[in-house]
Order: structure tokens, then sequence, then C-alpha cells
């Protein structure tokens, strides 16, 4: 059986989750959202405009740890906890955030726009995903 390589990484996600005893937090989706925007917004104010990846990776563990510091939050993104929470691991089309629909392994892309690379004022002006048919809390 063949597995894509994104199956191998949210399989791999959840194994150390369990493994570190990690508990995903019960956020709403108006939760995730306030806290994504909030995280992102301070970083810009910190960092600028358009850091580099691995800057970005720094702070957002490190915000993670400063405001939450009994959680495990997936991969430092309250979308991501979000959705894991609520949907399982591998759910990213249920992000709040209306991401791209099709990606390669990496399930924040949007329209050109990376989490990794772009503006962070970019980032902040990506639309919401419409919520759909009540299933989304």
């Amino acid at each position: 059986m063949e597995v894509a390589v994104g199956e191998e990484i949210t399989g791999a996600i959840t194994a150390v989750r369990k493994l570190i005893g990690a508990k995903t937090m019960k956020l709403t989706r108006e939760e995730a959202l306030k806290y994504h925007r909030q995280m992102w917004m301070d970083m810009k104010k910190e960092l600028g405009d358009n850091p580099s990846h691995e800057d970005r990776a720094v702070f957002k563990n490190k915000w993670c740890d400063m405001h939450f510091p009994n959680e495990k939050i997936d991969c430092h993104c309250f979308l991501c906890e979000y959705v894991t929470a609520n949907y399982g691991d591998g759910f990213c089309k249920k992000c709040p955030i209306k991401w791209d629909e099709e990606h390669d392994n990496d399930c924040c892309l949007y329209d050109g726009v990376n989490y990794k690379t772009s503006p962070i004022s970019v980032i902040l002006a990506l639309p919401e995903r419409e919520v759909e048919d009540g299933t989304d809390t």
C-alpha cells in the first residue's frame, strides 16, 4: 500500500503527540483565529514584515511557550491545533483560514502565499474559510 508523504507526516505528528502526552487545546474557531492573528501581529511588531523562515519558527515557539506554557500547540499554530482537536490530523481543508485547496505536503499555502516566506501583512490578510453547514465550531 502506497502512503502519501502528507499522511506519513500527520501520522508522525500523532505518534509524537501521544508519546509526549500532549493534549489538544479545545479552541473554538473564533479563539483559533484570534490567537493566530495575535501571534502573527506580535511577530510583525518584533521582527518586521518579512523575517526568515527560521526566525518565524523560533518566534512561534517562544510565543506559544510564553502565552500557553502548559500546552503543546500543534505546529505552533492555533489553526492547526483547532483542526487537530476537532477533526483529527490531516484535515487541512477544515482550516479556518482559506489556504490553497491543492498542496504538496504543505497545507499552509494560498494563491502563492506561503507562511514560511510571504510578508506577514499578506498572511494576516488571508480570507477566512466559510463555515460549512454548521459543522465548524
